[in-house]
């Protein structure tokens, strides 16, 4: 497969998952009886939290390349200056987990059509 075909996969692949995770979250809104906003937070994170695209090097590295919201974690406050060393590792699945989550966020807003 050649460069490009593969970045095509890894593209679609990922915004596959992102979709997959959105449906969930709106299906498993349509049963809840709670507050549907507190609700929505609390699905989005829970079908967020540990996803394979948020905890693996290798795939929070597709997260950060592919996101259409990859520096989410520099407005949300994950990447504060004074939190990292200088010397410390790049926080990939910290920033990818945000990413994640707002891209997820997003297509439920557009499913849900709250756009």
């Amino acid at each position: 497969m050649c460069e490009q075909q593969q970045a095509t996969q890894e593209h679609d692949d990922y915004w596959a998952a992102v979709t997959d995770v959105a449906e969930n979250v709106v299906a498993d809104l349509d049963d809840a009886e709670d507050d549907r906003d507190e609700c929505l937070t609390r699905l989005i994170s829970e079908k967020c939290d540990q996803h394979e695209y948020v905890i693996g090097n290798d795939l929070c590295i597709h997260t950060l390349k592919y996101s259409a919201n990859a520096c989410a974690g520099f407005f949300d406050g994950t990447f504060a200056a004074n939190q990292y060393a200088r010397n410390a590792e790049f926080p990939f699945t910290d920033l990818a987990a945000d990413a994640f989550e707002a891209d997820v966020t997003d297509k439920v807003r557009e499913l849900l059509g709250d756009e």
